[in-house]
C-alpha cells in the first residue's frame, strides 16, 4: 500500500530536523540539489507545522530560488553552455523564439511544472527577459504551485493520520 510505502520517509526525522529554516533553503536551492520540495512540506505538515506558516516558508524560498536562478542565466554563460550539451542549438531557438512570442505566459506556465521551473528562469535570464515581468510571472506562479503543495498536503496529512493507530 502507498502508505506503507511513504511512512518511512515522511516521518524520518531527518526531513523535520531543520524545520521552517531547510524548507526555505530546500526551496532556494531545489535547482542545484533536486530535492522534491513536496516531501519536506508534507513531512513538516505531519510534524504539526502550521499550514501557513509552511506555505509562506515555500512561497518566498520558491521565489527566492527563481531569482537566483534567473540570475544564473542572465549572468551565467557556462551554465547556457552546460545546458547546451543536453540539447540540441535548434532546441535553444525554439525556447527562445517561444519566450519571445509567449513572454509572461510562457514563464507562468512552465513555472508550474517541478523540473521545468528551473529551466525556464534560467532560460529567460539568458535571453534577459524584462526582469519585472518575470518576476511577476513567476512570483504568480510558485505562490500558486506552493499553495497548491500545502493545500494537497495538507489533505494528504489527515488522510494519512486517519491510518494511525
Amino acid at each position: 500500500m502507498l502508505i506503507d510505502f511513504l511512512k518511512p520517509i515522511l516521518e524520518n526525522p531527518f526531513f523535520v530536523k531543520y524545520g521552517l529554516v531547510g524548507l526555505f533553503l530546500n526551496c532556494i536551492f531545489a535547482s542545484i540539489i533536486p530535492f522534491p520540495i513536496v516531501i519536506t512540506s508534507t513531512a513538516l505538515l505531519l510534524d504539526g507545522q502550521s499550514a501557513v506558516t509552511v506555505f509562506i516558508t515555500m512561497a518566498i524560498g520558491s521565489v527566492g530560488g527563481g531569482i537566483i536562478t534567473y540570475y544564473i542565466g542572465y549572468d551565467g554563460k557556462k551554465m547556457y553552455k552546460l545546458l547546451r550539451k543536453t540539447h540540441s542549438e535548434e532546441d535553444y531557438k525554439k525556447s527562445f523564439e517561444r519566450l519571445n512570442k509567449h513572454g509572461w505566459s510562457i514563464i507562468f506556465a512552465l513555472s508550474l511544472v517541478p523540473i521545468l521551473t528551473e529551466i525556464v528562469t534560467i532560460i529567460a535570464g539568458v535571453k534577459r527577459y524584462n526582469f519585472k515581468k518575470f518576476l511577476i510571472s513567476m512570483s504568480i506562479a510558485r505562490t500558486t504551485s506552493a499553495f497548491a503543495s500545502v493545500y494537497f498536503g495538507n489533505m494528504f496529512v489527515h488522510y494519512f493520520n486517519s491510518f494511525k493507530l
